[in-house]
């Protein structure tokens, strides 16, 4: 599309095309393109987010205008950058809104509500989050203190009877040949696809580290087991809905066995080092996954 004019090679000109809203435009491909680390991208989602309005908007609002132009990408850290973008934008265009303490509470709870979504209407889960325990959830995330129970039942309400539906693909006949050739695998192609998928990832990495050798900066060595800490209470709610999608959308042992130890070893964490809200988020979640929670018997079940 450059080539031909269509499109300038500014990313202010990236972002407005992607702002017309042509349903030939994949969805799922503006998501990866969106939620990518390269400056070009990164540019591009700063200013495509800054285009939307979200004054005297409501979050659930807010984050249902936010998915409407794109499908959120599948990798965690891509994830990640996009609802920090959205938490930012949301706080700037309601600066006298009183009920966040800061943009890293819209962020938190931005991902809870869209964890929300996917348990109630996932036919996967079985035993659905009660308003109880999606208040529990949500404690201590507004700088320590809690967001009022009201405010948080209202969430509750509005998700429960209308879910924030995700943009499908588009009409890109791409996409749609995909999503056809998708149904038709069997397991060992499923797992072959994901083998071939994990060693494009760990080629990826493998290039980065050794491009990072050579860059003559001063690094930090880690030295001490406190230094998890902070690194943990950045990641651990990117690590949680990664986690709790693997195990919801994804049939294949090894993937789920890997989900359940990343959790196991989060909860491990949390413990270490008493952060009493990140234990309980990811206890809930694997909850949410057993029997535990069901109000009737094994046998009636």
């Amino acid at each position: 599309l450059q080539k031909q004019g269509l499109i300038g090679p500014d990313p202010r000109d990236i972002a407005d095309f992607l702002h017309k809203d042509d349903e030939r435009l994949d969805r799922t491909v503006i998501g990866d393109f969106l939620g990518d680390p390269e400056d070009l991208n990164k540019n591009t989602m700063y200013l495509y987010v800054d285009m939307l309005e979200f004054k005297d908007k409501d979050l659930i609002q807010a984050l249902r205008l936010f998915l409407e132009g794109f499908r959120l990408p599948g990798e965690s850290q891509k994830i990640d950058r996009l609802m920090e973008k959205f938490a930012s934008r949301y706080c700037t265009c309601n600066p006298s809104l009183g009920i966040f303490a800061s943009a890293d509470t819209a962020y938190v709870l931005a991902f809870s509500v869209i964890m929300l979504t996917t348990d109630l209407h996932s036919p996967q889960v079985k035993n659905k989050m009660t308003k109880e325990q999606y208040i529990k959830m949500n404690r201590g995330i507004n700088d320590s203190e809690d967001l009022p129970a009201e405010y948080l039942s209202a969430i509750y309400d509005e998700i429960s009877q209308s879910e924030i539906k995700m943009k499908s693909g588009g009409k890109d006949s791409k996409t749609q040949q995909q999503g056809k050739d998708a149904k038709m695998l069997d397991s060992r192609k499923k797992q072959l696809l994901w083998n071939m998928e994990l060693e494009s990832i760990s080629q990826t990495a493998k290039v980065l580290m050794e491009s990072a050798s050579h860059v003559k900066l001063s690094f930090t060595t880690a030295t001490d087991h406190e230094h998890v800490k902070p690194m943990f209470k950045l990641a651990w709610t990117p690590l949680l809905a990664a986690f709790s999608v693997g195990l919801q959308d994804c049939d294949e042992t090894e993937i789920s066995i890997l989900c359940l130890e990343g959790i196991r070893c989060a909860i491990r964490i949390a413990c270490i080092f008493h952060l009493e809200l990140e234990r309980n988020a990811f206890v809930q979640a694997l909850a949410r996954f057993t029997l535990l929670t069901a109000n009737s018997s094994v046998t009636e079940m």
